[in-house]
């Protein structure tokens, strides 16, 4: 059952990217009262200078003001908590720049897709300072300073690999993004909940990349609709190999999600880079499953012809970011 909290008192927040997810993450805790800090581009320092981080939803946009933009980590007193919103890609490279940000009572919440975010900050960071998030919401980045927020609100299912139960630093998070009017709700199995948001973005999102259509297109063609059901299973069979647990309730789970949870036009965050020729997370959705896979002794084949056929261009697009 979801935990309810106590609101919160007046957190200081760290939100390393500036990304969808992290304008919305701090323009969102902003609004609720917290300090934010937000690492972002040169663009999105220079329009916070003078100016206010603003949401865009349901055609209405509404200020949060007071977020602090820089361009690198503060070395000062410890944060509160941290919200690591950069591309999986990016995660060890930012918690080594958040060491100084890091003390006793910090949390570091991770909100990447995928499942080793956690392990690569744990890799730098106290293993007991970091929490796994599996984040659900359609926000996109569309100025420097302006994200929209599509549908509805946020909603965050939190845990760490360190403890089962939530103690008070975890409480004040918690209690934080509720009262940000972001659902937040722990778990203490959050090895299960990473690999269930794996087996659906990376399923969904691999499959339409690779038929190059909509989740309305590709539920609507049996075929293809059959082929993210196989994906699926793929995810939640390697989950399970590395101690998930996972079965046909999830599945069906996942199943509903994908028939009726999104507009027909959606399309996958790593399928959108892709398509665009930008850097995506592939390694880090169907790469992953497959190197877990391989690790685990699982057949995988539908994640491995939607890694292997997006890699070309996966690759072209990382030569060209690089040059």
């Amino acid at each position: 059952m979801p935990h309810r909290f106590q609101t919160a008192d007046r957190l200081r927040v760290f939100v390393h990217g500036a990304g969808g997810i992290g304008l919305y993450a701090a323009a969102r805790l902003a609004q609720a009262g917290h300090e934010v800090t937000l690492k972002g581009r040169a663009a999105t320092v220079e329009a916070l200078r003078d100016g206010e981080l603003r949401v865009l939803r349901d055609g209405a946009a509404t200020a949060a003001p007071g977020v602090r933009a820089v361009d690198r980590v503060p070395h000062e007193a410890p944060f509160d908590l941290v919200v690591v919103a950069t591309k999986s890609w990016q995660v060890a490279d930012a918690a080594r720049e958040l060491a100084p940000a890091v003390g006793p009572g910090t949390r570091v919440l991770t909100t990447q897709n995928g499942v080793d975010a956690p392990a690569r900050l744990a890799a730098h960071l106290p293993a007991e300072a970091v929490l796994a998030g599996t984040v659900v919401v359609i926000a996109r980045r569309v100025e420097p300073a302006v994200v929209e927020v599509v549908g509805s609100e946020a909603t965050v299912t939190v845990g760490s690999t360190a403890r089962a139960e939530a103690d008070v630093a975890d409480l004040r998070v918690l209690a934080a993004l509720e009262g940000a009017g972001i659902g937040a709700r722990w778990t203490g199995d959050v090895t299960s909940a990473l690999w269930k948001k794996l087996a659906l973005i990376a399923s969904y999102g691999g499959v339409g990349a690779l038929a190059g259509a909509t989740v309305g297109e590709t539920r609507a063609t049996p075929e293809t609709r059959a082929l993210v059901e196989a994906a699926m299973r793929e995810v939640l069979a390697v989950g399970n190999a590395e101690g998930a647990r996972l079965d046909e309730a999830d599945l069906a789970d996942l199943l509903r999600t994908y028939e009726s949870g999104f507009a027909p036009g959606t399309t996958a965050s790593m399928q959108r880079d892709l398509a665009e020729g930008r850097p995506s997370e592939l390694a880090d959705q169907s790469g992953a499953v497959v190197a877990h896979a391989e690790a685990a002794g699982v057949d995988v084949p539908v994640h491995r012809t939607i890694y292997a056929s997006q890699l070309p261009r996966e690759r072209a697009a990382r030569r060209a970011a690089a040059s």
